[in-house]
Parts: structure tokens; C-alpha cells; sequence
């Protein structure tokens, strides 16, 4: 037993002055969260290297992001270190296929050993060609499938990017909907037609043109005027094929109508779908886009018919600015304002902005009598025949009746009894 220098007892080892300051050491000055960043990056990393297992890795990583100056202040932990986990099950899932690969090409070469131990020498070259055609015609058949593969096998190591620290902090600070969004089209991304084909086989889909499905899939703008000739179309085979004779076939495709969305109940009725569809995929987001399908058709209340172009150029220009800023939301109308000034005022650039207007290099309204400049009516227009909206045709859409100039046609006109023209 140790005695005390004064021999009253017992002495307490010395404390190992080494673990002390080695433990001093461990404390440094607080970190900046660029710099916690940085360093779970290289946590990743080394996983990546297989110098860490997996389980002191995440402990390493919440270590390091529990000295984040975000996180001290009342940041989510979990949000943040879920995004460091999902790059360790990345990692997780590229060794299994790399293993799964190995482990094919090992258990082809066994076999290509074991036939070649059966078969004569003299059939050894004619066998050889043989292997290399098999092999030829099988990648050439399974060139499709392996697109999405080989995009993977070069696929960008992001963590490299000088935005890649302001891309983490801004996901992590967006709202749920749309954080969840970023995770579904980044699974999407892998193979964009294999999920449309996916939807297209699941009972229950909505109807909607694939290549539009296309479009949701990867978050770009919808076109709502294939979506309504979609809806009216009965032809299911656009594609004709004609074949002259054992070395020549024609090919083409059948005409369809381009009518577009020239009216509210257009818009209304290819929004419902698009809304249908969207929401198929992206359930979070039906209260968004219902919440817009509203505001659009009070914009459409608010404008005379003539002007209703204007409400669905600024619907699909908001539409465009939502899928390349994908943290804005629809409802988010504060970002809108350049292109409310843009499309829905009489003075904005917008293509109808100054469809009415009457100053000089552009076209002048014909008179028709009186003191106001109005358009002479559209004759086609009353008889069914014309094609353009009312905002794209020179004339006016109203009945060309005699002193009418109702929003009608000459046939439903109620003229007809008054003055006595029913029997013309």
C-alpha cells in the first residue's frame, strides 16, 4: 500500500499528466458551420475509404454537428444529420451492386471454365466466335437497362462543389413539403422514364399524357394545352406506319388539333387534371396548387373575357419560375410581382400585355360607327369556323348582327324575334 508523504494513509496514484493534457487538447475554439461542414464531409469520406465503420461514423457525425453554431442556437440535429446518413446508405448501396457485379462475373467465369473443360480442340475457335456473338447481341439488347447503371457508375461526386455547403444549410432550412419533394425527385432522377412506366402500370392512376407524367417526374412545366387535347383526344396510336416494300417504311405521325387554353373553363378543366396527377406523386402538394387553381380562377372573374390570355400567360410564366426555383412555393405571390406587372397590366412587356392598345406601328381597330374605336365582329366566329381566341383573332368575337354586338352568335341571337328577321 502507497503511504502519503506524511504517513497518514493511503496515497491516490498520480494522475497521468499525459491524459490531461491530451484531454485540454481535445477543446478547441468553436467552429464556424462551413467548417463543421467540412468536417463531416471528410467523416464521409473516410466511410467512403472503409477506414471507419459505420456506427462510429454517425456517433462522429453527431459529434461534430452538435458543435455547430446552428445547431447550439436551436437548429434541427436530426434534419441535419439525416442528410449526412442518406450519403452513408449511397455509399451502402454502390458497394452492394459493385459486390453483386463481382460476384456474377466470378460465378460466369467458373462456368465458361467448366464448358471449356468438355469441349474438342478443334471446336475451341468456332465456340470462341460463338461466346463473342452470345455477348455482342446480349448488350445490344440490354443496352436500355443499363443506361441507368452506367450513370451511376459516373456519377458527380457533389460533396466537391463550392455550393455544396450552401445547398446542404438551404434543404435543411426548407419547409416539409417541399423538403420532401427534393428527396422524391432525386430518386426520380436515377431513371425518370422507369418511374412514369411504374405509374403508368399502378391501378388507380389518373389519366394523363405520359409525356406529360414525364414532366412532373422531373419538375418541369406542364403543358396544359396537350393535357386538354389529351382529354378530347380518342386517337390512342398517333404513330402511322405505311410500308412500300421490304427496304422502304414510311413513318409518321397523325395531326392533331393545337386549340391550347384560350378560355377559363380550358384552364379550369386541364388544371383539375394536372392537379390529379401532380398530387398522385407529390400528395404534399395538393393544398398548394388547389390554393392556386382558386386565385387563377378569381383572376379570371376579375378580367373581361378578352382579356382572360393575359391571366394564362402569367399562369404558366408563375408555373416556370416555380420549377426553376424549386423552394418557392405556388402560393407564394410575393414572387410573382415582376410577373403580375409583366403579363397582367395593360402596360407590361407580356406577349397580350397591349393587345388593345391603339398607339401607332401596331395594327388599328376597325370603326364601326359611333364615337368608341370597336372591332368589326368576326363572321367566322358566328358561323363555328373560327380557330383563334378572342384575344388572338383581329375581329371581334360578338354578334355581327345589325345593331347587336352581343357577347352571342348571330344564331342564338334574340334579335331574331324582335325584329322579325326569323323567317330570312
Amino acid at each position: 500500500t502507497l503511504m502519503s508523504d506524511n504517513g497518514n494513509g493511503p496515497s491516490q496514484p498520480p494522475a497521468d499528466s499525459s491524459q490531461t493534457m491530451s484531454f485540454r487538447s481535445e477543446h478547441p475554439t468553436r467552429l464556424s458551420d462551413a467548417e463543421c461542414v467540412e468536417k463531416c464531409n471528410e467523416l464521409v469520406e473516410q466511410y467512403r475509404r472503409r477506414e471507419n465503420p459505420k456506427v462510429d461514423t454517425i456517433l462522429a457525425l453527431q459529434q461534430t454537428l452538435l458543435d455547430s453554431p446552428t445547431v447550439e442556437e436551436g437548429g434541427s440535429l436530426p434534419d441535419a444529420l439525416a442528410v449526412f446518413v442518406s450519403m452513408l446508405d449511397s455509399i451502402d448501396r454502390a458497394n452492394g451492386k459493385a459486390a453483386e457485379r463481382g460476384k456474377e462475373r466470378g460465378q460466369s467465369s467458373q462456368q465458361q471454365e467448366a464448358e471449356g473443360r468438355t469441349t474438342e480442340p478443334g471446336d475451341e475457335d468456332q465456340e470462341g466466335e460463338e461466346r463473342v456473338r452470345r455477348e455482342r447481341d446480349s448488350s445490344e439488347s440490354s443496352d436500355e437497362d443499363e443506361r441507368p447503371s452506367k450513370r451511376s457508375k459516373g456519377r458527380l461526386d457533389t460533396s466537391k462543389f463550392p455550393w455544396h455547403e450552401k445547398r446542404v444549410s438551404a434543404i435543411a432550412a426548407l419547409s416539409p413539403d417541399i423538403k420532401q419533394t427534393f428527396e422524391q425527385l432525386e430518386r426520380f432522377s436515377v431513371d425518370p422514364k422507369g418511374v412514369v412506366r411504374d405509374i403508368l402500370s399502378t391501378p388507380g392512376c389518373p389519366p394523363f399524357p405520359p409525356e406529360q407524367w414525364l414532366n412532373i417526374v422531373q419538375w418541369k412545366v406542364v403543358d396544359l394545352g396537350k393535357v386538354l387535347e389529351a382529354a378530347h383526344s380518342t386517337d390512342l396510336e398517333p404513330k402511322q406506319t405505311h410500308v412500300i416494300d421490304d427496304k422502304v417504311e414510311l413513318s409518321f405521325r397523325a395531326s392533331k388539333s393545337t386549340a391550347g387554353i384560350h378560355s377559363a373553363s380550358d384552364h379550369n378543366i386541364a388544371f383539375t387534371k394536372y392537379i390529379n396527377a401532380l398530387t398522385f406523386i407529390f400528395p404534399q402538394r395538393w393544398e398548394e396548387y388547389t390554393s392556386w387553381n382558386a386565385h387563377m380562377s378569381g383572376l379570371f372573374h376579375a378580367f373581361e373575357t378578352s382579356r382572360h390570355s393575359r391571366v394564362i400567360e402569367y399562369d404558366k410564366a408563375a408555373r416556370t419560375l416555380v420549377s426553376l426555383q424549386r423552394h418557392i412555393h405556388l402560393t407564394d405571390y410575393s414572387a410573382f410581382g415582376e410577373l403580375q406587372y409583366t403579363f397582367l397590366s395593360s402596360f407590361g412587356v407580356g406577349p397580350n400585355s397591349s393587345e388593345s392598345g391603339t398607339g401607332g406601328g401596331g395594327k388599328s381597330d376597325r370603326t364601326s360607327g359611333g364615337g368608341g374605336r370597336k372591332r368589326e365582329p368576326c363572321h367566322k366566329w358566328n358561323r363555328g369556323t373560327c380557330l383563334k381566341s378572342s384575344s388572338e383573332c383581329y375581329f371581334s368575337h360578338c354578334c355581327d348582327r345589325k345593331g347587336c354586338r352581343g357577347a352571342h352568335k348571330k344564331s342564338d341571337c334574340t334579335r331574331l324575334s324582335k325584329t322579325g328577321e326569323g323567317s330570312k
